[in-house]
This record gives structure tokens, C-alpha cells and sequence, in this order.
């Protein structure tokens, strides 16, 4: 029983910061995505973020986030579409932390919490270690870094060279 509670306390912990980073990194996105549609009434700013930015799925905001990039500014998606596209993998992982089963077989009880925490969706329960956990929160810091650089960008668009 105390093997169970340990191991759902990690858990808990490790999910939660997760799913925070990623939290915000879907905030920026409304920002970007209200800034980019309503640029100067600000009452219609706060009902745009409200009413349409916030309302949208994190895979609706990214569609319209990339389709912005590709359009204005073609060169900066070029240099950063490798790293853009990672916000796909963060959100599958983030959807599998948000919706899966802690792992508490008998061999994760056993399991030393060193060793990792399982969730049952992902992977098929194969544990993820702190140092993972660490890994996909400097992927998604970086990807806030990402999303502030585009929105120093806007009301900017690159121009065409025809």
C-alpha cells in the first residue's frame, strides 16, 4: 500500500509540472492567435481571447498557429518548422499524462521510483524517468521560447520576393 502511494504521489508531481508547462505554452498560443486577428480594439481583443482563442483545442490553436507562420513568414518556418512540429509531440504526450492510468502492477510496485513512473497509454506502461520528464520540459520551455519569438514578429509579414 505505501509502494502504491509513493508511486502515485511521483506521479502526480511529475504529470502535474508537466501538463503546467504545456498549459502555458497553450495560453501563448491564444495570445498569438488574438493578437494576430484583432490587433487594435481591445474590446474586441478580450472577446476574441475569450469567446474563439480559448475555446479552441490545443490541436486546433497549433493548426492555425503553423498555417500563420507558414503564410507571413515563410523563412522563419523554414528555419523553425523542425522544432514548431514538436509541439505535435508534446501534445500527444501531454494527452497520454492527462488521460492515462498510473501503471500499479506488481512489477511497478516493485520498481524503484528512481528507475521511472508508468502510464499505462503510453508506451504500453514502459516507465519514464525524472531525466525524460526533464527532457520534454526543456523541449516545451523551448517551444515558449519559440512562441515568444513569433510573437515579436507580429503585426510584421514578410514580403514576397518575387
Amino acid at each position: 500500500m505505501a509502494a502504491a502511494q509513493r508511486l502515485h504521489e511521483r506521479a502526480c508531481y511529475l504529470r502535474g509540472r508537466f501538463l503546467n508547462s504545456v498549459a502555458v505554452i497553450e495560453r501563448d498560443i491564444s495570445v498569438i492567435l488574438t493578437d494576430y486577428f484583432c490587433t487594435e480594439d481591445e474590446s474586441k481583443r478580450e472577446l476574441f481571447f475569450a469567446k474563439v482563442a480559448e475555446k479552441l483545442s490545443l490541436q486546433k490553436k497549433k493548426e492555425i498557429l503553423i498555417e500563420i507562420v507558414k503564410a507571413d513568414y515563410p523563412r522563419y518556418w523554414e528555419e523553425k518548422k523542425e522544432f514548431l512540429n514538436s509541439l505535435e509531440q508534446i501534445q500527444e504526450f501531454r494527452n497520454k499524462l492527462a488521460h492515462s492510468v498510473l501503471d500499479v502492477s506488481d512489477e511497478a510496485l516493485e520498481r524503484p521510483l528512481e528507475k521511472g513512473v508508468g502510464f499505462v497509454q503510453w508506451k504500453k506502461g514502459v516507465p519514464v524517468t525524472d531525466e525524460e520528464f526533464q527532457e520534454w520540459e526543456i523541449t516545451a520551455n523551448m517551444l515558449s521560447s519559440t512562441l515568444l519569438d513569433i510573437k515579436r514578429l507580429l503585426p510584421f509579414k514578410e514580403k514576397s520576393i518575387v
